[in-house]
C-alpha cells in the first residue's frame, strides 16, 4: 500500500478547528473595538452636559455674583511736590500733585459663609453670603521713609479704599468707622474697571497720628472668595456652613477643622511671605497673585464621576465578553457574534442611563440602579443563550463583581491604580486557572479536556 495514503489527517483538522476558534475570538476582540465607537459619544455627551451646567452656573452667577476678592482697606494719601519751571525765561514753582498708596500695620477680618443651593432646571449652583468684619490699624506716617514733608500732604484729602471685585455682591449699606467716626462711602472704578470696589474721604491729623478702622459688611458671592494680604500682618478666620470647602490661593491655613455641618479656619500672614511692600506710587498694582482663601466645591461631581466610568468602558466589555466566551466553552454553548454586539450595546447603552439618572439622583443611586437594571437584562437575556438559570445566574453575578469593581475604583480616587492593577491581576490569574484544561485544538469545540 502506498505509505503516502497512511498520513493521518487529524493534525490538519484540528489546525482548522483551531483556526475557527481563533477567528472568532478575533471576531469578539473586533466588536469590542468597534463599540468604542458609540462609547465615544457617550463622553461627548457628558461634555454637552457639563457645558449645560456652566451656562446654568453662569447664569445664575451673573445674577447674583461672582467670585469674590477683597483687597482692603488702604489708605490713598495725596501729595505735592514743588517743581520748578521755565516759563517765558522766567522760573516758577508749580506744584505737581501725586499720590501714594499706603498699606495697614495690621489687618484682622473675620467672614462667616452661609452656603445655599441655587437652582436652574436640574442643575444646583452654590452662592454665598459672607457676612464680615475688619478691623485695621494704620500706625503713624514714616515720612522720612516715605521721601514726605509734612507741609506737602493733603491730610484733608486723603481717603480709605476697599477693593472689591464684584460690586453686585454688596447687600446692605457697609458700616465703617474711622477712630469711630462714621465714613460716607461710594464705589469706585480704576484703570478701566481692573481696580473697582468702595473709597470715603478722611481728613488725617496733621499731627500725623495713626487710626483704626473698623466695619462690616455683608458681601454675596459664587464659589471662591479669597482676600489680599496686605496687612504687615494679616489674619483671616473663615467658618461656614459649607461641608467641602477647598482651601486656594498663595497660602493655605494655619488651623482648619471640617464636619460634616460646616468648617472653620484661620490664616496669619506676614508681609515677609508676601513679594511687595507696604506703598505704592501713583497706582496699586495687580497683587491678585498673592491672593488667598477658598471655593466651595461640590462634594460630589457626578459628571467627573460619570467621566472616569466611562473611561473604562473597554475594561467592562473586555472582562464580559471575555466572561461570555468561557462559559461558552464550558456550556459548549453557541454564541453568535450578533449576539455578542447585542449584549455589547446594552453594556454601551448602561452609560447613557448612568448620565441620564445622575443629574437627578446623583452618582453613587444613579450607579447602583442602572448597574442592576444592565445586569438584569444580560441576565434575562442570557438565559435565551445558556441551557438553564444557573448558568445565566453565574454570568449574571461575573457582571455583578465587574461593575462592583468599577465603583470602587472610582470611589477610591487615592487608591485607584493599585486597586485596578491588584483586581487585573487577579481576573487574569482567574481566567489562566479556569482555562488551563481547555484544550483549543480539540475537535468539534475547544472544551475541557477530561482525559488531561
Amino acid at each position: 500500500m502506498d505509505q503516502n495514503s497512511k498520513i493521518p489527517t487529524s493534525k490538519p483538522a484540528n489546525l482548522g478547528l483551531a483556526k475557527s476558534a481563533s477567528i472568532k475570538l478575533l471576531i469578539i476582540g473586533t466588536i469590542a473595538l468597534l463599540l468604542l465607537i458609540p462609547q465615544s459619544f457617550t463622553l461627548d455627551l457628558i461634555e454637552e452636559r457639563q457645558g449645560r451646567l456652566t451656562e446654568a452656573e453662569e447664569d445664575i452667577r451673573g445674577k447674583w455674583s461672582r467670585e469674590q476678592m477683597l483687597m482692603g482697606p488702604y489708605l490713598k494719601l495725596p501729595y505735592f511736590e514743588l517743581k520748578e519751571i521755565i516759563t517765558n525765561g522766567e522760573k516758577k514753582l508749580i506744584k505737581e500733585h501725586k499720590i501714594k498708596f499706603i498699606l495697614p500695620e495690621e489687618l484682622n477680618l473675620y467672614g462667616n459663609i452661609e452656603a445655599q443651593l441655587l437652582h436652574r432646571g436640574i442643575f444646583d449652583v452654590v452662592v454665598y453670603t459672607n457676612t464680615l468684619t475688619f478691623g485695621a490699624k494704620f500706625d503713624s506716617l514714616e515720612l522720612t521713609k516715605l521721601n514726605l514733608q509734612t507741609e506737602n500732604i493733603l491730610w484733608d484729602q486723603a481717603s480709605i479704599m476697599i477693593g472689591i471685585s464684584d460690586l453686585r455682591g454688596i447687600s446692605g449699606s457697609p458700616n465703617f468707622k474711622v477712630n469711630e467716626k462714621s465714613l460716607v462711602l461710594e464705589p469706585f472704578s480704576e484703570r478701566n474697571g481692573e481696580n473697582r470696589g468702595l473709597v470715603s474721604n478722611i481728613s488725617l491729623d496733621p499731627n500725623n497720628s495713626g487710626f483704626e478702622f473698623l466695619g462690616e459688611m455683608i458681601l454675596k458671592g459664587s464659589k471662591d472668595f479669597s482676600i489680599v494680604p496686605l496687612g504687615k500682618t494679616t489674619n483671616l478666620s473663615m467658618t461656614g456652613n459649607w461641608p467641602s470647602p477647598s482651601f486656594q490661593g498663595e497660602f493655605l491655613p494655619e488651623f482648619r477643622k471640617i464636619t460634616d455641618s460646616g468648617f472653620e479656619s484661620n490664616w496669619s500672614i506676614l508681609h515677609f511671605n508676601r513679594p511687595f511692600g507696604q506703598e505704592f506710587e501713583g497706582y496699586v498694582p495687580d497683587l491678585s497673585q498673592s491672593a488667598f482663601g477658598l471655593s466651595l466645591v461640590s462634594p460630589i461631581d457626578q459628571y467627573q464621576q460619570s467621566t472616569r466610568t466611562s473611561k473604562y468602558a473597554i475594561l467592562i466589555i473586555t472582562l464580559s465578553f471575555l466572561a461570555l466566551y468561557l462559559m461558552e466553552l464550558f456550556t459548549k454553548s453557541h454564541i453568535h457574534p450578533i449576539q455578542y454586539t447585542l449584549i455589547g450595546f446594552a453594556l454601551i447603552l448602561y452609560y447613557t442611563l448612568l448620565i441620564a439618572l445622575s443629574e437627578h439622583l446623583g452618582f453613587s443611586v444613579a450607579y447602583r440602579i442602572a448597574s442592576c437594571a444592565t445586569v438584569i437584562l444580560l441576565g434575562l437575556y442570557s438565559r435565551s443563550i445558556f441551557s438553564n438559570w444557573k448558568e445565566a445566574g453565574i454570568f449574571s453575578s461575573v457582571l455583578s463583581i465587574f461593575y462592583l469593581f468599577i465603583f470602587i475604583i472610582v470611589k477610591q480616587q487615592d487608591f485607584a491604580l493599585l486597586i485596578g492593577s491588584i483586581g487585573l491581576f487577579i481576573s487574569l490569574a482567574v481566567t489562566m486557572f479556569i482555562s488551563r484544561k481547555i484544550n483549543f485544538s480539540q475537535q468539534e469545540n475547544p472544551i475541557l479536556n477530561l482525559a488531561k
